[in-house]
């Protein structure tokens, strides 16, 4: 079953997916009938943004899913990606929306008179304009978003102690919980439980603050139905016991 990250994951690439190919169809479409100027130079932009999405974000797709270790798995690579990505749609998306008004004219002669036409008119150009400026943006947004969370939540895996957390396949990982098979460096320790005492003699008996430590040799005990292990005769043992406190309130848990 698929983590709550991953479904994240895949919906916003899978939209970013989408959304570059109709970004991709009308930027193609427009190159192919308009004269290269001073109000077209979007076109070859938004083309580069979309084919560089179209190979990345797949890609990304793909290896996060595959078992064996590659490094477009690593968490710090597809951060540099998500990010670059999400810096031009949003170069994309602020270009288009700046650009200056403008007019659609045909030379149906090709005697440099250019008159309006009806299969395509200014109109029609400004609705596919504008759809790939709204495409942009939502592009922008998706992956900045992603970006951004994916960043956050490694810094505070980084600062938990897994430091290792930039080279971890970002699929695997558990973001929400603790890595199992690694131990935070630097971080706090992973018991409550206050360090053994020992102490010679057959009833030792010392306190914490936190409660008390008991040792001493114990009488051989019989094993239980269960298949326990019996105690030895003579054997050292130690007995913690908590303070009424934490007593009663693992009692009250149970």
């Amino acid at each position: 079953m698929l983590s709550v990250f991953n479904i994240i994951r895949i919906s916003i690439f899978s939209a970013v997916i989408a959304w570059s190919l109709i970004v991709l169809g009308l930027s193609a479409h427009l190159n192919t009938i308009l004269i290269a100027n001073e109000y077209t130079r979007f076109i070859p932009l938004a083309i580069f943004i979309a084919v560089l999405t179209l190979l990345i974000i797949p890609a990304l797709l793909v290896f996060g899913f595959i078992r064996r270790q590659f490094m477009l798995q690593q968490v710090r690579l597809e951060l540099a990606f998500t990010g670059l990505l999400g810096l031009l749609w949003f170069i994309l998306g602020i270009y288009t929306a700046t650009s200056p008004d403008t007019e659609v004219e045909c030379d149906f002669d090709g005697d440099g008179t250019f008159e309006e036409s009806d299969e395509f008119s200014t109109d029609t150009f400004y609705a596919q304009f504008h759809a790939v400026e709204a495409f942009a943006i939502f592009n922008a947004i998706l992956l900045l978003i992603y970006f951004f969370l994916l960043l956050l939540l490694s810094l505070r895996q980084h600062r938990a102690g897994y430091t290792e957390v930039w080279r971890e396949p970002t699929t695997t990982y558990p973001w929400f919980g603790v890595p199992s098979g690694m131990e935070p460096k630097g971080g706090a320790p992973l018991t409550d439980l206050p360090p053994p005492v020992l102490s010679k003699g057959k009833f030792g008996k010392s306190s914490t603050k936190d409660g008390q430590v008991l040792s001493g040799s114990l009488p051989s005990t019989e094993g239980s139905e269960s298949g326990e292990k019996p105690m030895k005769a003579g054997g050292h043992y130690i007995i913690y016991i908590p303070p009424p406190a934490a007593a009663a309130q693992t009692a009250a848990r149970r």
